[in-house]
């Protein structure tokens, strides 16, 4: 009979008696491991359920609330819009959608805190040293914060434009890159509308500086050039006459505030012309209305009145 050669050694199979050895032996250490560490084990599973569960309570309950807030914020807002009608319909979703943004960041705020204590307090029950899990969790978010560095600044600079209430819905503005009217307000990016119907989508974190021509009130300037060979004075009269019955006419009142429009005076001088200047006060957003209404009645009054209008080329 031919030998093995000695690449191939002979392996003996283990014996039955080895087998249930070794099995025994780890069952025994099993059990021991348990008798052990099986009631540490029970009361730190029941303390680590009892705070899983609360967590998830508070947060369900905390939810609930907050949006319980926001709809009846959200109610008030269009009920207010639909008896204002018109531009009350924007301001009802201009508040609207700075509600939900607000009410989406306190929720988001909420459970990160509720679930972040609830993990401290999992890691200080099972008696875990904390400080490489903070050393872990630190480079993680150092990691995260260097790839999504331009999203983060995206959200940052939302929250604190929706808290501020820097523009809504509806507004005039100047972002720099777009202008337009916005259309819809969020914690990424802002829709804007330019006067070409050109939807401009520009992220909050690119905005360094924003112009709102809807807060508060706007102004006209009007400036008509009249001929230099007439009587200043007597077109001043004349400016200032049409433009307070504008402002008197029911039909415009509305559209201004409590000030007067005003002729400011000579503009500019030059041989062929002379540049006199209205000012006034208008609603949000009023003022290429106005602006467009009181150049009209001023070229009829003038007309009416023979005064020569100018032209500036």
């Amino acid at each position: 009979m031919p030998a093995f050669p000695a690449a191939f050694p002979i392996v003996n199979p283990p014996s039955p008696s080895a087998t249930s050895m070794s099995s025994h032996i780890d069952s025994s250490s099993l059990g021991h491991w348990f008798s052990v560490h099986g009631s540490l084990l029970i009361s730190h599973g029941a303390q680590i359920l009892t705070i899983i569960v609360a967590c998830v309570v508070i947060r369900v309950a905390t939810t609930r609330a907050i949006n319980r807030v926001v709809r009846h914020a959200t109610r008030a807002a269009q009920g207010a819009g639909r008896l204002l009608g018109g531009t009350g319909l924007i301001a009802g979703e201009r508040t609207r959608q700075r509600t939900q943004a607000i009410g989406s960041v306190l929720r988001s705020l909420a459970s990160a805190i509720i679930f972040v204590i609830g993990g401290l307090m999992i890691v200080s029950v099972l008696t875990i040293p904390i400080a490489p899990i903070l050393a872990s969790v630190s480079v993680v978010g150092v990691a995260l914060g260097l790839g999504a560095q331009g999203l983060i600044t995206d959200f940052i600079s939302g929250i604190f434009m929706v808290f501020e209430d820097q523009y809504g819905v509806g507004d005039v503005i100047d972002a720099g890159a777009a202008k337009g009217t916005v259309e819809e307000v969020g914690l990424r990016i802002t829709k804007l509308r330019d006067a070409d119907g050109v939807m401009w989508y520009v992220r909050n974190g690119s905005i360094n500086r924003v112009g709102n021509k809807s807060q508060g009130w706007s102004r006209v300037v009007v400036d008509v050039p009249v001929a230099y060979t007439e009587d200043v004075g007597r077109a001043r009269e004349i400016m200032a006459l049409t433009a307070d019955e504008l402002f008197s006419d029911e039909a415009w009142r509305d559209r201004f505030t409590d000030d007067k429009p005003k002729v400011v005076g000579v503009e500019s001088l030059d041989g062929a012309y002379v540049v006199i200047r209205i000012q006034a006060r208008t609603a949000p957003q009023k003022d290429f209305e106005v602006a467009r209404e009181l150049r009209a009645r001023l070229k009829a009054a003038l007309d009416a009145a023979e005064v020569q209008v100018a032209s500036l080329k």
